[in-house]
């Protein structure tokens, strides 16, 4: 599996969010916290679990394919929302990979 996150996101945050939180929280206050939302993606390629877009002054938005079970979404947008708010993402299969590609935006 693999996502897709810009660099330089969520720079204002002085503290990452600590794994517990990220995996114990309602998804909704951590899309809240970083100040993201899910938005359906149409690609079909089955390698493909999401990416994160983030546009100066828009909210970031968080690409899910919707062919994915309602657990692959989920964790999908903890592992993007966790690498844009500075988790440790280590706890994490080695399997699943996030990428950053990109600069300042």
């Amino acid at each position: 599996m693999s996502t897709t996150v810009p660099s330089g996101t969520c720079e204002d945050r002085t503290t990452p969010l600590a794994a517990t939180r990220l995996l114990s929280a309602p998804l909704p206050e951590l899309l809240a916290e970083a100040g993201a939302e899910i938005v359906d993606s149409s690609i079909r390629d089955t390698e493909f679990y999401g990416a994160a877009v983030q546009r100066r002054g828009e909210p970031i938005r968080l690409l899910l394919p919707t062919g994915r079970t309602a657990r692959e979404r989920d964790t999908m947008a903890r592992v993007l929302v966790g690498k844009l708010l500075g988790t440790d993402l280590k706890p994490l299969p080695a399997s699943l990979e996030a990428r950053t590609y990109g600069g300042a935006l």
